[in-house]
């Protein structure tokens, strides 16, 4: 008995691969473009998982695209599989849309698809992305003078999306589609040498492989792999030294200057993108690093957003131009305040950038963390535990009552399936810090056992009540249980209590407001702020 043809068993095994992890049972898809190499994806996937899903994005961009949508889903059930026509959301109106037609595309397929996964509650989607798309990636990515983590290229795994067949190159791919007897759509864009891509791949990566062989394409992949190692851990580096650079009103020139250089390019970066609206480029950055590097005394950085940066005593301090300076049509360029706040997860360095609000207590000595900061953090959080919780439904378990500002925005701000519970413990009252004695107030309504709990804090202190919560959980038989806490002290920490997504790391200081109080007062203030001594030592 003969087996498949050499292609058709290449993509085969690639799919089987990519989905040996997975349980035989659980939902799976291919996102099917109509293209060759999406609907060999898809013959494979109907003979490696019979009954499985093919999710064909309608982007509504070309004429005749809903005519080619349906035709790819037709293709697509005529192998077994259950085909969906998705419409992309519309891209926007007037102007060139952020990174252009590609990239709008790019994000309107990805918001489809992660509709469909958690409607559909699948657990892997499949895309059809070729050896030469990875290669043609780290190609355009040199020629940009791009660092190692988009040199790194496409990810064969993130979150629930897979791409099996990066392994593969395209023409073995596109001979297991004429092997399975399939008409691929091809795309007019793809020919169109007005778009850089299209040039790579028809003119440059053919010279490559003539003048240096055929290893010359697998050569520029496995580079993306490697570069993807030395990026993770670098990242990881340089998250791990932020907190030592951080100092009250900026970032410490000393400690930046004693860091490696490579690590230091990222603690600027990630600071510089928390600080404003906008794509922080190589040029704001080496002008932040000469800050440390080469200073000799030369003037402000002008970031995106409105942002300036300037060296002062020692630190790199930011500021917002004032919006009254400018000229009409730019002042309203300019967020209303930072749009993504110390995303960094630690304050401190944000605390020289002014958080105007207009009714601040007098008893609030100063705002440590602004409206807008705890937005786009707690944003930050939902889009982690949408990627971590894909496929699954959520038990969010809000402890009163200082979460319930923050359990409400991160409710509606995660894209996951989410039910509410709450629970009440003795806690503050009218002290200043946790006493660690825990007696239950309110219990849970319902039975917890084979859930997935996610218990949703305000502020994570000594850590005894938590600990001593996460224990009572855990008691109870869920099929997991994890923390998401706004607001973290490590110097207050008592006990060590693993909290797997924190909003900021502050200081051991007495904050109130979002949900926070000082004898029932301030809950509802919509900033977090610290409070006076005066007002609790009295």
């Amino acid at each position: 008995m003969t087996g498949p043809p050499a292609a058709t068993a290449a993509v085969r095994v690639a799919v089987r691969r990519a989905l040996a992890d997975l349980d035989p049972a659980s939902p799976v898809a291919a996102a099917v473009s109509g293209g060759a190499d999406s609907l060999a994806l898809a013959a494979a996937l109907a003979v490696e998982r019979p009954g499985s899903a093919a999710l064909v994005v309608d982007h509504g961009l070309q004429e005749g695209s809903a005519r080619v949508a349906a035709r790819t889903a037709e293709q697509c059930r005529s192998l077994g599989l259950a085909a969906a026509v998705l419409a992309s959301p519309p891209a926007g109106s007037g102007g060139v849309p952020a990174g252009g037609p590609e990239a709008a595309a790019r994000r309107g397929r990805f918001a489809a698809l992660d509709a469909a996964v958690l409607e559909r509650d699948l657990a892997a989607v499949l895309l059809g992305h070729t050896l030469d798309d990875q290669a043609e990636g780290v190609l355009l990515g040199l020629a940009r003078g791009s660092g190692s983590r988009a040199l790194a290229g496409m990810a064969a795994v993130r979150g629930p999306y897979r791409r099996p067949l990066l392994g593969l190159r395209r023409a073995t791919v596109r001979q297991a589609c004429v092997e399975a007897g399939l008409s691929p759509w091809e795309d007019p864009h793809n020919s169109d040498d007005g778009y850089a891509r299209v040039r790579v791949r028809s003119a440059l990566l053919p010279a490559l492989e003539r003048e240096l062989g055929p290893g010359a394409v697998a050569g520029l992949a496995r580079t993306a792999a490697l570069l993807r190692e030395d990026a993770d851990a670098l990242d990881a580096l340089a998250q791990a030294a932020l907190p030592s650079c951080l100092e009250e009103g900026g970032l410490g020139g000393a400690a930046l200057a004693a860091l490696l250089p490579a690590v230091r390019g990222r603690v600027l970066k990630r600071w510089a993108e928390s600080l404003g609206r906008g794509a922080v480029t190589s040029a704001h950055l080496a002008a932040l690093r000469a800050l440390v590097d080469d200073w000799h005394g030369q003037g402000p950085v002008a970031l995106p957003g409105g942002v300036r940066v300037r060296r002062l005593e020692g630190q790199l301090r930011a500021d917002r131009v004032d919006p009254a300076l400018l000229p009409e049509h730019a002042a309203a360029l300019l967020p209303p305040a930072l749009d993504r706040g110390a995303v960094l997860g630690a304050v401190p360095g944000a605390t020289s950038l002014p958080c105007v609000a207009d009714d601040v207590p007098a008893e609030i000595e100063r705002v440590l963390i602004s409206e807008e900061q705890i937005a786009a953090k707690v944003a930050e959080l939902a889009a982690q535990v949408d990627r971590d919780y894909a496929g699954r439904e959520i038990l969010l378990v809000g402890v009163l009552k200082g979460a319930v500002m923050f359990m409400a925005d991160f409710a509606r701000a995660v894209r996951t399936p989410v039910s509410m519970e709450f629970m009440a413990v003795t806690s503050y009252g009218s002290s200043t810090s946790s006493s660690g004695v825990v007696r239950i107030l309110k219990d849970l309504d319902r039975e917890i056992a084979d859930k997935h709990v996610l218990v949703v804090e305000d502020v994570v202190d000594s850590g005894l009540t938590l600990s001593w919560l996460l224990r009572n959980m855990r008691s109870r038989g869920p099929a997991s249980v994890e923390v998401v806490a706004l607001l973290r002290k490590p110097d207050a920490a008592k006990v060590n209590v693993p909290v797997k997504y924190v909003g900021f790391d502050i200081a051991s200081d007495f904050v109130v407001g979002y949900g926070l109080d000082y004898a029932e007062r301030y809950r509802g203030l919509p900033f977090v702020g610290l409070l006076r001594p005066e007002v609790y030592e009295a």
